[in-house]
């Protein structure tokens, strides 16, 4: 038999819940700490669980939870309604089960508060047990007794000895708990005393041998599961949670205060377009300056014949500006079609037709297109083809 861990085991007391490690006295608790809930057991109270095994076929292994309650409601008094049953597997179809009222699980649960995240396991299956061998543990005026792997329970001292002799087998060894010898070997039938090894403690001291590798039928199962320990998650990561929305709520404020600078920049470069675009094209509806305005340059830029407008231009104005008595009343170009055309005040013929000449040497087929005399005035249309 090997050490066990230092197992923390929560029973009941004539006080209330008491702490018990391997090989320590006992501690009495008010509140139970929440960051140990979880490292903690219950020992259910074993005159209030029963132990039983039952044979179960394979097909009905599936549903076993489900009928349960029916394959046992012969063997309980109580109504299977107020009963709580928890099964274990143990050897191949054979199943352990633990009865239990669901009073009593309601009332152990309350006791040990919301926090508990341990399990519940039967009081006589935590003691120390090897083959051929019974263990137990003395007490005030019950006796704990374990028996087998997977059976024990609680008894009055006046009816342990009946109990014992009515076992099929004497035990190969007795290992006995208590506090006082003679008193504790009093209460044994004589057969029992000559196999009894009498050790002084409590089941503290019992605790020290117990096998933590045999895992005894957890009682939490079905409605009675334990949940998950938001606490004590929410604990744990509540101050992290706390800077995350602090960090968040300065993100969003950071974003919005540079979202509304972002807006209001955004809605004076409109205006500033808006006001440029008129600046060049007063009249006109407005929808999307920016192309529009490309549209409009678009048209002066180098066409399909390599002439920039820029350029026709500068040429046209020099020809025209060599007669001091020409006047230009309008000027049109048109890129795609490779032409400008200009409306001329003249005081003669002669002067439209040298106006053509100097146009012709720079390059421009000029054409005289129309032409009227009112006055002293000639006016003239001329058409240059670039």
């Amino acid at each position: 038999m090997t050490a066990s861990e230092n197992l923390g085991v929560l029973r009941l007391g004539a006080n209330g819940v008491q702490l018990w490690h391997a090989g320590q006295e006992p501690i009495s608790l008010t509140d139970l700490p929440v960051e140990q809930s979880s490292h903690y057991a219950f020992a259910v109270p074993a005159d209030r669980a029963r132990l039983t095994q039952i044979t179960v076929r394979s097909d009905e292994h599936r549903h076993l939870k489900q009928s349960l309650p029916f394959m046992l409601e012969d063997a309980v008094i109580d109504p299977v309604e107020a009963m709580h049953f928890a099964c274990k597997p143990i050897d191949g179809d054979c199943y352990l089960v633990a009865l239990a009222s669901h009073v009593d699980m309601r009332s152990w649960l309350t006791l040990l508060g919301d926090a508990f995240e341990g399990p519940f396991y039967h009081e006589a299956l935590l003691l120390p047990w090897q083959p051929g061998e019974v263990c137990l543990v003395v007490e005030h005026d019950s006796v704990l007794v374990r028996w087998s792997q997977h059976e024990g329970t609680r008894i009055e001292h006046t009816l342990l000895a009946p109990i014992v002799e009515s076992m099929s087998e004497l035990p190969d060894t007795v290992v006995m708990y208590g506090r006082d010898q003679t008193s504790d070997l009093g209460i044994l039938p004589e057969a029992w005393r000559g196999k009894t090894q009498w050790r002084q403690g409590d089941f503290g001291a019992a605790l020290m041998l117990a096998d933590r590798t045999q895992d005894s039928i957890d009682l939490r199962q079905g409605e009675f599961a334990p949940s998950l320990p938001l606490r004590r998650w929410w604990q744990s990561w509540k101050p992290l949670a706390i800077a995350l929305l602090i960090a968040v709520f300065l993100q969003v404020s950071s974003d919005w205060v540079q979202y509304s600078q972002l807006k209001e920049n955004n809605i004076a470069l409109r205006n500033a377009i808006e006001d440029s675009y008129r600046q060049a094209n007063p009249k006109g509806s407005l929808v999307d300056a920016e192309k529009q305005l490309d549209r409009q340059i678009a048209e002066y830029t180098v066409g399909s014949r390599g002439l920039m407008f820029t350029g026709v231009l500068d040429n046209v104005s020099r020809a025209i500006s060599a007669d001091s008595k020409l006047t230009l009343s309008s000027i049109n170009y048109s890129g795609s079609a490779g032409e400008i055309r200009l409306d001329l005040l003249a005081p003669s013929y002669d002067d439209i037709e040298a106006l053509r000449g100097r146009f012709n040497t720079m390059g421009l087929d000029a054409t005289l297109e129309t032409s009227s005399q009112r006055d002293a005035q000639v006016r003239a249309r001329l058409r240059l083809a670039l």
